[in-house]
Order: C-alpha cells, then structure tokens, then sequence
C-alpha cells in the first residue's frame, strides 16, 4: 500500500511535507486533518483546535502530561483515537492507539504525524521530488543511481 501526502506552504512562506486524513473518535464522529510528517517527533500529537473538535467523542485520560520540543512544553492528555489514512489504491487504513493532544489553544499550530505511527511505515519525504510517502505490506521501494 501507498499513502501519498503533499508539500505545503504554510503561512510563514516555508514549504513543508503534510498528509491529510481522518480522526475518528468513539461515536463516530470524524474530522479531517493535515498532519505535518515530522519524522523527528517521538509521538502523534493533535492540536487544541482538533481535540475540540473531537470532544465529546475522544476517550482521554484525566491525567495531563507534558510535551517537551523545540518550543518548549506544552501540557496535553492523552486521548484514544484512530486515524484513517487513504491510500493511492483508494482503500483505507486505519490505525488505532493513544495519542497526545494539546490542551494549550497556542501551543501547537498543526497536528503533528511522529514516529509512533510512521514507524509502521517505510517513509520517504523528498522535496526535491515533491514527494511525501508511507509505503507498507506488498509495495516497496528501490534507490538507483
């Protein structure tokens, strides 16, 4: 399977790789979301504005944590969710776990995609090609000279 993302200009004019898809909380409720790839990030972590979305549908935790990165801490709960990813062949794959959501409304200006998830996927971010992919199960990939 393929999942292909894109690269996106944010608002400070910096190009970077994203992929969209779909939060699904306990009830049914879904929201879409673009996720920015960030291979560095130990975990998947959604924003406020997301988890506010999801409220009333996201099983968390009543214990809050904190996320430490570049930016410094935010404080966050963690929250059972699935995210649902849309591949290239037009299937779905879901992948269901517990994530960290900021509880800080100026804390993290996009979703973050870390290496909780990626790790199930074999992912290559090019911008030299433009490209943003996870590839898993019967796909894989070769670099030629």
């Amino acid at each position: 399977m393929v999942i292909a993302g894109e690269w996106r200009i944010d608002e400070d004019g910096i190009s970077r790789p994203y992929l969209a898809l779909e939060v699904g909380g306990k009830d049914g409720a879904i929201a879409e979301e673009a996720f920015l790839v960030d291979t560095g990030a130990d975990c998947t972590v959604f924003t406020a504005r997301l988890l506010s979305k999801l409220s009333g549908s996201l099983d968390a935790e009543s214990d809050q944590s904190v996320l430490l990165g570049i930016g410094g801490q935010s404080e966050a709960v963690t929250v059972r969710a699935e995210l649902r990813f849309r591949t290239m062949q037009g299937t779905q794959v879901t992948v269901h776990g517990e994530f960290a959501a900021a509880i800080g409304s100026t804390s993290l200006d996009v979703s973050l995609l870390g290496r909780g998830v990626l790790a199930n996927f074999d992912v290559i971010v090019s911008r030299r090609r433009n490209d943003v992919l996870l590839i898993a199960g019967n796909h894989f990939y070769s670099v030629t000279g």
